[in-house]
């Protein structure tokens, strides 16, 4: 077990390094965003027409909650807010005009992380990979459904 342990916390480490070097070569518009806003606006890059009710789903966490983390956006023109025209009592989210750029940015890196990094790696290798990041999720979300219980 504690193999385990310290197998985990040099993969978490190295995480974190890589994360801390993208994020340095990056060039982001100037805002700052909690690690609760930027994974909320990663979810609304990547989920056409998001919903608050879909982002509380998606985080466990209370629309209000949600709403808190989108005023912040939607002051720095990140996100927009718009009123879905089949179901009035709904919200659809999209990025704002500093939310394009923004994304912009991401979609920038993660070209140039593929092209200068992953390129050079075995596509076996990073198949494997994302097969082990799968299964690690998948056994943390087989854990929560059986607490749940």
């Amino acid at each position: 077990m504690k193999e385990h342990q310290e197998l985990f916390k040099e993969m978490a480490d190295s995480l974190k390094r890589i994360e801390r070097e993208l994020i340095r070569k990056m060039h982001i518009p100037d805002v700052s965003l909690t690690k609760r806003q930027e994974a909320i606006i990663m979810y609304i890059f990547t989920n056409e027409n998001a919903t608050m009710a879909d982002i509380a789903a998606n985080f466990n966490i209370s629309k209000s909650a949600v709403s808190q983390a989108l005023n912040k956006l939607e002051e720095q023109d990140i996100i927009v807010r718009a009123i879905n025209k089949d179901n009035r009592r709904e919200i659809n989210l999209t990025p704002g005009e500093a939310g394009e750029k923004y994304k912009k940015e991401i979609q920038k890196l993660e070209e140039i992380l593929v092209e200068k990094y992953l390129s050079k790696i075995d596509l076996d290798e990073l198949r494997q990979t994302r097969n082990l990041f799968s299964k690690i999720e998948n056994l943390i979300l087989e854990e929560d459904q059986k607490n749940e219980l």
